[in-house]
């Protein structure tokens, strides 16, 4: 049963604790803390390592006084700004009296006992210490200093001494138990603790923290929360890696192995106390809110799937390696080489980061630091004399300016694909690795490569890994493609309709929708959004309710909901945009974070020739791909066509077409005797038209489809270079929506003049797009009434390409060109076009 179950543990770095106003940040998040605590400080920011070079100074028989002097000052300055002077005035003079007496004795020795450096050190901490517990309670709340000389029991060597954890539990219950029953808040100096024969020892670098979940482990606590000047413990160093990203939780072994292999922002003797019911969490202190990164002892829940998925959570690196290697034919079969390898190494007191041994025994490679190397490599000599003399050893080869990487994740074991994705990785940046290691629990791989190509080797497996993305760490990549709709309008629902109810899975790749976009917000799901909730969305929006209001939706710019999504390992990440706006710097920043994009939105290429022109450098500069078959011919292969033409050989001299299933249905319609007003009504009820239809009989949607085939075969034009001929009658052209609909009408005896002439003269009219390299135009012209172009019969578009092959006899293409279905199966091809491709 623990003691305390409510408890926390608070510490505070030299950071946290650099100045006053650094001081008076850490007492609001004490006071912020309502639960029972406990808190542990590290000397002011900088003080530790004046300490040290105090001491060094002391023994070379050097003054220190003017160091002294300065420190004293600093502290004072500190206890001022406070306001608590008056109250540890006594304690400081007590504190430097003694520094001044531990120097001049530190310099008589001259050998620098550590004794005495771990005495003068601890006084660092004991001083920021009983400050924080001072000015804390002059803010209101209960806090009393206590000597962690006094709590924590250690064993082991000056200067690297390891806390006894039974002996600890006994001091710490009776002395800090009592005083946090009373809501008391004990402040407990870092990084210090008294030896089995009284003498103060210091715990070694990361000793504060140590001190910290030592105290958590014997008081039971529920967090030991380490404030520090990170956000937390990262997939990579920043510097190296700008996407470097926070981790939310990892489990103790994963913290242990990335501070290990340096990650700086903890030391791996800090959790060797944390047990399950304890938590770590590191949190920024610049900002308290921040959730921070969690080390657990418990594995995380349904571990198998989530591992298997994420196996990798993070890398780190150690640079400045020497890989020392000891070869020869002598060492095949011979027992004991390796334990006398390491016995030299730990004579020298060299310590050995990464081992490596070839099956065959030939050879055995250990890798050190390189400050290490002269030494290790002497002592490797001396042990191995006999052999070398023999020639059973041919060498013990050193080679410098190494860097050791490591990849780490608990999930690894087990799970295929992570070692090949690291190689291959690195071979794509043409790094080359000198060593490998991993151990049997397969938490960590480990490669030694160049020092020379350590950042970017460190960046190429963080992006392999797709590290910088929520849900990334996967081994083996998803053969899905994720789809992201951007307009949620009637082309976007019948475009998610028909991604979720097809029957079998496509030769030419898989595709699910993860997101859905509008004006006022979005709805993800990484997991994808299951038919079921595409449906209830797809209700909710013709029931005219905006995305960010159904459940689950968040407000925000179509920018936003892009960004917020691709920060997401999603898997091949297409953007689909059925919307009818200008969309152009959407689409380019979605490019540039790794989405492809399908169109059946014109705008983007049909409005000004540098915002398609800026399109195409976007995709081309990010190797992305923009697929646009929808924006001309709904669901007929267009595009495809003139790209095939051209990828032949062939050169397109004239396209004429029909392009407009909504004119076409129109003028069929009244080629058969049906007046306008309501040849044109029961288009909008059938749904062939824009909700104002007026935008249909201006004839620019057919002027932006002319213009994006001309594009294509060289035309330089903009919009305004296309000659359009409009069918909004000239009175109607500005009135309100209701007013033209109401006075349709006044239009059908001139629609009806012109369809009979047309006839008597064994014509029909059509609207006809016409585009060469030189000009484009749009409008109404009579076709022979035998012509391919006359036979068209509802929504049908005809488009015919005139090529210097297809000359005499054009190449002609005919069918369904209008309706929501027939464009989102266009659409649906582009997608799946893309899923299959990468």
């Amino acid at each position: 049963m623990r003691s305390l179950p409510t408890i926390d543990i608070h510490k505070f770095g030299g950071a946290a604790l650099a100045d006053a106003g650094a001081i008076r940040g850490v007492i609001a998040i004490i006071a912020g803390d309502t639960s029972q605590k406990v808190v542990v400080a590290s000397a002011i920011l900088g003080v530790t390592d004046e300490l040290v070079v105090m001491a060094h100074t002391a023994a070379n028989g050097e003054s220190v006084k003017p160091a002294i002097e300065a420190l004293r000052q600093r502290h004072i300055g500190v206890v001022r700004a406070l306001g608590i002077d008056e109250e540890l005035n006594a304690e400081l003079a007590k504190g430097f009296e003694e520094l001044e007496a531990l120097s001049l004795h530190i310099a008589s020795h001259r050998d620098f006992p550590s004794a005495l450096s771990d005495q003068l050190l601890s006084h660092g901490d004991r001083l920021a210490a009983r400050i924080l517990a001072a000015a804390l309670s002059t803010t209101g709340t209960l806090a009393q200093f206590i000597d962690g000389v006094d709590i924590i029991r250690a064993d082991g060597p000056h200067g690297n001494a390891t806390p006894d954890i039974e002996r600890t539990a006994a001091t710490a219950t009776e002395a800090l138990r009592p005083l946090v029953d009373r809501g008391v808040v004990p402040v407990v100096p870092g990084f210090v603790g008294r030896s089995r024969d009284g003498e103060i020892v210091t715990l070694g670098r990361g000793g504060s923290d140590l001190t910290a979940t030592v105290l958590g482990r014997v008081l039971g606590a529920r967090e030991v929360i380490l404030w520090k000047d990170v956000p937390g413990l990262l997939t990579a160093d920043p510097r190296v890696v700008p996407d470097a990203r926070l981790i939310p939780t990892l489990h103790v072994r994963e913290a242990s192995e990335l501070a290990y292999y340096g990650a700086k922002v903890l030391h791996p003797r800090s959790l060797i106390a944390l047990e399950p019911g304890t938590r770590i969490v590191i949190r920024p202190y610049a900002d308290p809110s921040a959730a921070g990164t969690e080390i657990v002892v418990e594995r995380e829940r349904r571990q198998g799937a989530r591992r298997t998925r994420h196996p990798v959570k993070a890398l780190t690196a150690i640079s400045g390696q020497t890989l020392v290697t000891i070869a020869g034919n002598g060492m095949v079969g011979v027992p004991g080489v390796a334990a006398r390898a390491f016995g030299a190494l730990e004579r020298a007191g060299v310590s050995v980061s990464l081992i490596s041994q070839a099956s065959s025994e030939h050879s055995i490679c250990m890798g050190i630091p390189s400050t290490a190397s002269d030494v290790a490599a002497a002592a490797l000599r001396e042990a191995f004399a006999a052999e070398l003399a023999r020639h059973e050893i041919d060498a013990i080869e050193v080679r410098p300016d190494l860097a050791t990487i490591a990849v780490v994740g608990l999930g690894m074991a087990g799970t295929p694909g992570v070692a090949a994705r690291l190689f291959s990785a690195l071979a794509d940046e043409e790094v080359n690795i000198v060593a490998i290691a991993q151990g049997a629990s397969e938490l960590n791989i480990s490669v030694v490569i160049e020092g020379n190509d350590a950042a970017k080797a460190q960046r190429a497996i963080h992006h392999a890994f797709r590290l910088g993305k929520i849900g990334g760490g996967a081994a083996i990549h998803p053969e899905h493609a994720d789809v992201v709709i951007l307009g949620f309008g009637q082309i976007g629902r019948e475009l998610a309709m028909q991604m979720t109810t097809r029957s079998a899975r496509p030769a030419d790749g898989q595709a699910r929708i993860v997101g859905v976009v509008d004006r006022s917000g979005y709805v993800f799901d990484a997991r994808g959004l299951s038919a079921k909730r595409l449906e209830a969305i797809a209700e909710a929006k013709v029931a005219r309710t905006p995305l960010s209001s159904v459940r689950r939706g968040v407000r925000a710019t179509a920018d936003e909901a892009i960004a917020a999504m691709t920060g997401h390992a999603l898997s091949r990440p297409i953007l689909v945009d059925v919307t009818a706006g200008d969309t152009v710097p959407v689409l380019v920043r979605a490019i540039e974070r790794g989405m492809d994009i399908v169109l059946a939105n014109k705008r983007p290429l049909a409005g000004s020739e540098s915002d398609a022109r800026t399109l195409s450098q976007a995709a081309a500069a990010n190797d992305r791909r923009v697929l646009h078959e929808a924006t001309v011919g709904a669901g007929l292969p267009i595009i495809d066509t003139i790209q095939k033409l051209a990828e032949s050989g062939d050169q397109i001299l004239r396209i004429e077409g029909a392009p407009s299933g909504t004119l076409g249905y129109l003028l069929s319609e009244m080629g058969r005797g049906t007046a306008f007003s309501l040849a044109l009504k029961t288009a909008m009820q059938l749904g062939y038209t824009e909700p104002d239809p007026r935008d249909d009989l201006s004839g620019m949607d057919v002027a932006r489809k002319a213009l994006i085939l001309g594009r294509l075969i060289g035309f330089p034009g903009e919009i305004s270079d296309v000659e359009v001929e409009s069918l909004v009658p000239e009175p109607l052209r500005d009135v309100p929506l209701d007013v033209f609909l109401k006075r349709l009408s006044v239009a059908d005896a001139d629609w009806e003049r012109r369809i009979r002439e047309a006839r008597d003269a064994g014509t029909v009219l059509r609207y006809r797009a016409t585009v060469t390299k030189r000009d484009a135009r749009v409008g109404i012209v009579a076709v022979d009434a035998k012509s391919s172009l006359a036979s068209l019969a509802g929504t049908d578009n005809h488009f015919s390409f005139t090529t210097r092959r297809y000359r005499a006899n054009p190449l002609v293409i005919t069918g369904p060109g209008a309706g929501a279905a027939v464009t989102a199966a266009g659409v649906l091809n582009d997608v799946l076009k893309l899923a299959g491709s990468r």
